[in-house]
């Protein structure tokens, strides 16, 4: 919520210096009055909202409709265009007699006699151009807060300031204590601003006609003769239409139409130029003109850097408007809005990129003098005296090059998900349908067809021809089925019935290599058609989503940069101490790097982000961090989000823990498992339903009708009711979801987006497991927060296909892609129009693609670009980063498997807690087997056996039977050791490859005890009877006893050699997984081979990770740890797989 200072805090006076007038008390509401002041620290203007306190309970009414208001608008008020339309509100303060809203001055109110003076200022049609400009600034105000969900309620004269009466200046205030369409509990004095009961988005274009006609003078002596487009356009407003769509969009296409008709009928070297930097613009653009050398956190060297940027020789100028003007240098681009005739504020700034010019562009002559504020801006221009030039002068209607206002992070995110659609022509196979003599029924044989322009397309990508790729494909085809045949090559297929296939295998047909596919469709033969993936509608839709997402943020450039580049934004001052947590507490036990992360954020940046290895507590912390805000603040909202379910599932579990039952309500909107028929969301929403499905007789005598829909909702008995009963949980469900505490969702969940287009906000917004997500699926879970944490290991998982995407980036490829990206994407129904807009925009334009493809690259994985570039500005200034946080002790893994995994992917930074070291032992090991926590299943290499082969390709995947048999060997040879008051001991069998754990599930099933769900006497790790999963699918779980298979042996020369093993990322999952006992099947030596013949001289880093491993395991072997004896032990395994 908003900061609202408490009665300790100094008086009012002492921080503002208050003019000596105020503005008119408005009738009836609550009483207050404005009043202009000017800070004392800064010397900035601000206007004064003040409210008398009574000493009574109504204070408190008073303090939280101020702090409601205030937290609905501030998301109206993150985008920049908001700000220039909308009276910038900052906090709420408040002394031991009155409160106050501080607002950046606005101006005067458009009812005070300046600004009404001029009488029959409107008679011509050219003077009204500006009116009606203003009108439009207006109805934008009003229209964000209409999208917002926000009714206004109270637009007047006394609501709508300006600086000057004959400037399109016009802002919309007033807004201070809005109300909100999902508002259920407003009385009476709910309204601070407004004496009418009326409040409604019509009454509130009906209050604007009121204004217009007000400032027109339609009712006074001498009214002005109004084209016919004027008058139809206030008489739409005076009386919106009830039955047609008359909103802002509405609203404003109207508006501009008048403003056109009105443009067309009505149609020396010495002194210096002063200007001063807006609060925003210090925020997010300055900063990000030094590209991140300089902390957006460091305002005065920010500021003398643009200083004396604009003093550096070539600075030219172009109007941009009535009162703006572009400043342009080598490094950038500043937007100048005139304040007055001798000062301007710069309220936008980014870097010049190498095609961008202005046309007009004039030399500017004078110095050009950058102050600190507005109040040193006039005392520099009162000190010059004659020498203060006047900006105005400048100004001349001279039309500029038009160039792209878009910031290219947003252009970069669009690429994102149009590559991701775009990539998929490379999976669409030309192929000719044969007939075989002795064709079989339900089966289609197919040879790859030729297609000379398709192949150099792909070699132009880089990849290899159609047919050579579809052999490939095809070979390692799991059988199920994932294939489609199409008519055309179009993206998408539109509502055609295509035949849905299954590959069967290869022969020869007619001396051609045809492939035969099961078909649940006969296909007639000579055809040319294409063979596709199979459709997956569920990936089409979560495209369309994160691209409205992504649409919905392009306003938001502070957000944008954070994204990627947190240091290069700094925090809305404001946002720090909305809903802000206090400090760590003393009971929970927090180590050191625990306190710092949660100092951080409590300090907050743009973004913060936290680097959690495996074990370290990232769940405990931010559970802590939630109960913290919401003991503070209980009425924050709080979003959790993530990139799978699982993660949810157990955060939920977390929370409950922490949270108490009775007063908080979280809301969890997915599945816990596909199979459900209904979502967490609804179970809850019909919980809710059957708690007040019974009430007390009193209560249910009055309640009969609303009784009666709650029975059918929860007990339809047929279509009618069950219609009925959709709306009605519909209803409860969007009931649950706005009056949640904390929220959980995954990233690309559909109530995201809803949330987004509904102007819903949360105070704070946790994304879990963020690294494993790209800038495209993080951005609309972020566009939902005022304070933003990141938390996950870019160690671990990386976002999905990540590698193979990067090479999409290389400018040749890309420019092969957008070629005609525009046609091929114009066959996907349904994808924002924005879409097409910045296609065209980057062909057109090669050196904002190159930039674009950069950033691109970046934000495939913007967490660990963060992370990354954090760790290197902190070892280059000597200080830790105050945007990244590494915690660094973890409570999970046996001390001598933390070392293995420590000093293999953290250089050697993760440690053991002191509990870990203390835990007691819960499993043993019989007849001889080491109790070493590392235990080494040490199978031959390939390469010194007699043996044809150890691995096996199964379909997609590998197995490797050895391995297997002496992984089953090791684990009959455990057993749990079962502590009173304990839970059972849990085992878990991890293998990288399908294969394998199929392979493995086979060999184990007979052991497991279906009834006491216990594998050997071990318990599943999740409670559910299963214990074999492939590794990636167990991030984020732990088991007591991990056993691993690695599967890879063989005589394959280079990384190929390695497969899974040469990507760190999912090694170091695997290894990580365990809690008491890490036993690992695998060839020292094979690894060892792979490695040498790869990189025989040690220089490249890629693989150097295997080499650290294997030393690890030697150094442990000769390590001695407290109960267990040595840290890790080698097995040998002959060729069979028999323990040695």
């Amino acid at each position: 919520m908003a900061v609202v200072k408490n009665k300790t805090n100094p008086p009012l006076d002492s921080r503002f210096t208050f003019a000596e007038d105020s503005f008119g008390r408005l009738a009836g509401g609550w009483d207050s009055h404005l009043r202009p002041a000017v800070g004392v620290a800064d010397g900035e203007a601000y206007l004064l909202r003040l409210f008398k306190k009574t000493g009574t309970a109504l204070d408190d009414d008073l303090r939280a409709i101020v702090t409601r208001g205030l937290r609905r608008i501030r998301r109206v008020l993150s985008s920049r265009r908001a700000r220039d339309v909308l009276v910038e509100v900052l906090e709420a303060a408040e002394d031991q007699h009155e409160l106050a809203i501080v607002m950046v001055a606005p101006g005067d109110p458009i009812s005070g006699a300046s600004q009404r003076r001029k009488t029959g200022r409107y008679l011509t049609s050219a003077s009204r151009g500006v009116f009606w400009r203003n009108m439009l600034r207006v109805a934008e105000a009003l229209a964000l807060c209409h999208d917002a969900g926000i009714v206004h309620g109270g637009v007047s004269l006394h609501s709508i300031f300006s600086h000057r009466a004959d400037s399109a200046d016009y802002r919309l205030g007033g807004f201070e204590a809005c109300v909100h369409i999902s508002d259920g509990d407003l009385k009476q004095s709910g309204h601070l601003l407004r004496p009418s009961a009326a409040i409604s988005f019509r009454q509130d274009w009906i209050d604007v006609a009121a204004v217009a006609s007000a400032l027109l003078g339609l009712d006074g002596e001498n009214p002005p003769a109004l084209l016919a487009i004027e008058r139809r356009m206030l008489e739409r407003l005076a009386s919106p239409p009830q039955f047609q769509l008359f909103d802002g969009e509405v609203v404003l296409d109207e508006l501009r139409n008048v403003v056109n008709e009105l443009d067309r009928v009505g149609s020396s070297s010495e002194g210096e130029l002063v200007l001063y930097p807006s609060r925003s613009v210090v925020q997010s653009d300055l900063p990000a003109l030094s590209s991140g050398t300089i902390p957006a956190t460091d305002t005065g060297a920010i500021v003398q850097f643009v200083s004396d940027d604009l003093l550096s020789v070539g600075v030219r100028l172009v109007p941009a408007g009535q009162d703006t003007a572009r400043v342009m240098t080598d490094l950038a681009i500043y937007h100048v809005r005139i304040m007055s005739d001798t000062v301007g504020m710069i309220e936008g700034a980014h870097q010049r990129r190498p095609n961008e010019w202005m046309h007009g562009a004039v030399d500017i002559v004078h110095r050009l003098h950058l102050s600190r504020n507005r109040a040193s801006a006039e005392e520099r221009v009162q000190n010059l005296g004659p020498g203060a030039k006047r900006w105005r002068d400048l100004l001349e209607p001279v039309q500029s090059a038009g160039a792209i206002a878009d910031v290219p992070i947003w252009f970069a995110l669009i690429l994102l998900e149009a590559f991701t659609v775009l990539r998929e022509q490379f999976r669409l196979y030309p192929v000719n349908v044969l007939a075989p003599t002795n064709a079989e029924a339900n089966v289609v044989w197919l040879a790859p067809g030729d297609d000379p322009e398709r192949d150099a397309q792909r070699e132009t990508m880089g990849l290899r021809p159609a047919a050579e790729a579809l052999r490939r494909e095809l070979k390692d085809d799991d059988g199920k089925a994932n294939w489609m045949l199409s008519q055309t090559a179009r993206l998408a297929m539109g509502r055609e019935r295509a035949p849905e296939l299954s590959y069967e295998g290869t022969g020869l047909i007619n001396g051609k290599t045809a492939f035969a596919f099961g078909t649940n469709l006969s296909v007639q033969t000579g055809q040319r058609l294409f063979l596709r993936p199979r459709k997956d509608t569920g990936a089409e839709r979560a495209i369309r989503r994160r691209l409205q997402n992504i649409v919905a943020a392009r306003s938001n450039v502070e957000l944008l940069r954070a994204l990627d580049d947190p240091a290069q934004v700094a925090m809305d001052e404001v946002l720090r101490d909305i809903a802000a947590p206090g400090p760590p507490p003393a009971d929970a036990d927090m180590e050191q790097s625990k306190i710092e992360a949660w100092e951080a954020i409590a300090d907050g940046r743009s973004i913060n982000v936290v680097v959690g290895p495996p074990g370290v507590g990232k769940t405990f912390l931010i559970s802590h961090l939630v109960n913290s805000v919401l003991h503070q603040t209980p009425d924050a909202r709080i979003l959790v989000s993530s990139q799978n379910h699982e993660t949810l599932v157990h955060m939920e579990d977390e929370l409950r823990k922490f949270l108490p039952a009775t007063t908080t309500i979280i809301v969890r909107v997915e599945r816990s498992r596909s199979g459900e028929k209904e979502s967490t969301l609804r179970r809850s929403s019909q919980s809710l339903l059957r708690s007040v499905s019974k009430p007390d007789p009193a209560s249910a005598a009055i309640m009969t009708n609303q009784l009666n829909q709650i029975v059918q909702a929860l007990r339809p008995v047929d279509t009618s009711e069950q219609s009925l009963a959709d709306r009605a949980l519909r209803d409860t469900d969007n009931l649950m979801l706005r009056s949640s505490d904390v929220t959980l969702a995954t990233t690309s969940s559909h109530i995201l987006e809803e949330m987004i287009a509904d102007g819903e906000q949360f105070d704070w917004v946790f994304i879990e497991e963020a690294a494993r997500a790209n800038g495209a699926e993080l951005i609309g879970a972020l566009l939902l927060g005022n304070r933003r944490v990141m938390i996950g290991d870019h160690n671990q998982l990386s976002p999905f296909d990540a590698a193979d995407r990067q090479k999409f980036y290389d400018p040749s490829r890309a420019g092969e892609l957008l070629r005609d990206a525009k046609e091929k994407l114009a066959a996907i129904s349904d994808l924002p129009s924005e879409v097409e807009f910045a296609l065209e925009a980057l062909k057109a334009d090669t050196f904002l693609l190159s930039d674009v493809l950069a950033i691109a690259s970046r934000l495939e994985e913007p967490f660990k670009s963060i992370a990354t570039r954090e760790e290197t500005r902190a070892a280059d200034n000597g200080r830790p980063s105050s945007i990244a946080n590494t915690l660094r002790e973890q409570s999970r893994m046996h001390p001598a498997i933390c070392e293995l995994v420590s000093n293999t992917f953290y250089k050697r930074q993760l440690e053991s807690s002191e509990r870990v070291k203390a835990r007691k032992a819960v499993v043993e090991a019989i007849e001889g087997f080491p109790t070493s926590p590392v235990v080494v299943l040490d199978v031959p290499s390939l390469s010194v056996v007699k043996r044809r082969a150890f691995e096996h390709t199964v379909k997609r995947s590998i197995r490797n039977e050895v391995e297997a048999t002496a992984l089953v060997a090791a684990i009959k040879k455990l057993r749990p050791i079962i502590h009173e008051g304990k839970p059972v001991p849990s085992l878990v069998v991890l293998s990288p490859y399908l294969a394998q754990v199929h392979h493995l599930e086979r060999l184990l099933r007979p052991d497991i005890d279906m009834a006491a769900g216990t594998l050997f006497g071990f318990a599943s790790p999740r409670g559910d009877g299963k214990f074999i999963y492939t590794s990636d699918s167990f991030q984020g779980g732990e088991a007591d006893v991990v056993a691993a298979s690695l599967v890879r042996n063989n005589v394959l020369v280079g990384t190929r050699a390695l497969g899974f093993m040469k990507n760190p990322q999912r090694l170091n999952v695997l290894l990580s997984r365990a809690k008491h006992k890490l036993v690992l099947a695998t060839s020292r030596q094979f690894i060892l081979n792979a490695v040498e013949g790869t990189d025989p001289d040690g220089v490249k880093d890629e693989l150097g990770f295997l080499r650290t491993m294997l030393d690890e395991v030697t150094r442990l072997s000769e390590t001695d740890f407290p109960s267990v004896g040595k840290g890790a032990s080698v097995v040998a395994v002959d060729e069979q797989g028999r323990l040695c």
